[in-house]
């Protein structure tokens, strides 16, 4: 199985990534595009972020309920998600096929599970195979848990515990993307921008940096405005909050980029950098 990252990586996308799309077919389609390219790169979570006062308190939920809805496993989704409208669409969102989502014939050490029962002494628990397991703890009920398969049993573990890439999660806050920041600290913040240094001029440093294990913030603007303008609005400076600025597509041959786009590209750029090893 794929291992989880030694560092661990937030994306920063603001709520107006969906006002450039009319339908809540397209935005679900959007939304699913982004919880796959965060998957693809084993994001540990995905931070929403209010980019102007304004913003769209509807997009924001949607955006937040399709992501947790594609990052839970196909098994529990029945169990965990209400019918509701902006779930409507939700059987387009991609198939994410992470570790924790695992088949029900598959030989896992560690699976997602719901809460079924509870008698204070054990709980009967959903984890995706035939039957419910017994799990030999008190757990609470409606809840979603991880198990891991020990001597036979299924016992209570954590996310943090399993080592393999184990899902995103889901961050919303109406707060300006700098007060975001100031309130979730990171080793290492990284702007996405067409005004940033191409990556190659960058490569030699980002690269050093991304060795030392830090905690990374990768940071993306919106389809109409950059980070240098939404950041404007709140009186705070790109320029003061990153350690690197970054042009992930120097050489773009559209118009613009969307943000969906962006944060595929610059992942991808991302874990280049962070695999290339350096000559001997």
């Amino acid at each position: 199985m794929i291992q989880k990252r030694k560092s661990p990586v937030t994306i920063f996308i603001p709520i107006s990534i969906l006002s450039d799309v009319p339908s809540l077919l397209e935005k679900t389609v959007k939304v699913g595009q982004i919880a796959r390219a965060a998957s693809i790169f084993r994001v540990d979570a995905i931070a929403i972020y209010r980019d102007m006062a304004a913003a769209n308190r509807e997009d924001a939920f949607l955006i937040r309920d399709l992501l947790t809805y594609a990052e839970t496993p196909q098994y529990l989704r029945r169990r965990i998600f209400p019918l509701s409208r902006n779930l409507k669409y939700a059987g387009l969102l991609p198939p994410l096929r992470t570790p924790h989502h695992p088949l029900e014939s598959s030989k896992s050490t560690y699976r997602e599970g719901f809460v079924l029962k509870s008698d204070g002494k054990s709980s009967l628990v959903d984890i995706g195979l035939r039957r419910p397991v017994e799990c030999p703890s008190p757990l609470p009920v409606n809840r979603r848990v991880t198990l891991k398969a020990v001597g036979g049993s299924w016992l209570p573990s954590s996310k943090e515990e399993v080592p393999y890439y184990w899902g995103y999660d889901v961050m919303l806050e109406f707060k300006g993307l700098a007060q975001f920041l100031s309130s979730h600290p990171y080793d290492l913040v990284v702007g996405t921008s067409r005004l940033g240094s191409p990556l190659a001029s960058v490569a030699a440093d980002l690269r050093r940096a991304l060795s030392e294990d830090n905690c990374i913030a990768l940071l993306f603007g919106s389809p109409a405005e950059g980070l240098h303008e939404i950041l404007g609005r709140e009186g705070a400076r790109i320029e003061d909050l990153a350690d690197f600025i970054v042009n992930t597509a120097p050489d773009q041959g559209t118009a613009t980029i969307r943000t969906e786009e962006a944060v595929m590209i610059s992942l991808a750029a991302l874990s280049s950098i962070e695999s290339t090893q350096r000559p001997v």
